[in-house]
This record gives structure tokens, C-alpha cells and sequence, in this order.
């Protein structure tokens, strides 16, 4: 199957912190991610946000005490159930993340 991202994406399960730009009084969360290109990265939620939300995120690469803080704007979500729970993985793209930490990304994600 041809791969037709303009990024590539590395599976990836870390830790994320985030929290939705648009509510007044929004407070980070905490997930785990599933996979990252240095153009997105897909995360877990609880919560169903909207495809155009924009979120926060907070997250470090394994083995880089570097700590990465990117907006990012749903692009797409699907929904799972998980027992009784349902969860929305949501794929991401960065909308503003600093082309240092974009530039760590990238290499991570091609050494692997």
C-alpha cells in the first residue's frame, strides 16, 4: 500500500498532557499518544472534540529530557469502545510548535 502522509509516522505510547484552547476554563488532561510525525501526532481522548478544536500539547520524546509544547487542530477523529467507555482517537496537526522541536521530531521519528 502506497504511503500517501506527508509526514511519516512512528507508533509511539507516551505520556501527553492537553487541554482545549477554546473553553474558558480549560485544564490539561492526560493521555497517551499512539503515533507522531513532526507534521501531527494522533492521541487518545476520553473526550470527543470536533475536527477544527484546537488543543495544546505538552509531551517529552523518550529518551530526550526535551520537553515539546505545540498547538495542534484536529483534523479527524474515530471513535472505539473500551468496555463501557468510548475513546476518540484524534489525529492532530501542528499549527504552531517551534521548528527546533519539529527538527527533534523528525529525527526521531527516521532513526526508528
Amino acid at each position: 500500500m502506497e504511503e500517501r502522509r506527508r509526514f511519516p509516522r512512528l507508533p509511539l505510547n507516551t505520556k501527553v498532557e492537553y487541554k482545549a484552547l477554546d473553553q474558558t476554563e480549560a485544564r490539561f488532561f492526560s493521555t497517551v499518544t499512539k503515533d507522531i510525525s513532526s507534521g501531527g501526532i494522533c492521541i487518545r481522548l476520553l473526550e470527543k472534540f470536533a475536527p477544527g478544536a484546537v488543543l495544546e500539547i505538552n509531551f517529552s520524546i523518550p529518551g530526550l529530557k526535551k520537553f515539546i509544547i505545540a498547538k495542534g487542530r484536529i483534523v479527524w477523529v474515530r471513535e472505539f469502545k473500551a468496555g463501557s467507555s468510548k475513546v476518540y482517537e484524534s489525529g492532530i496537526e501542528f499549527v504552531n510548535i517551534k521548528d527546533d522541536d519539529r527538527k527533534i521530531i523528525a529525527e526521531f521519528t527516521e532513526k526508528r
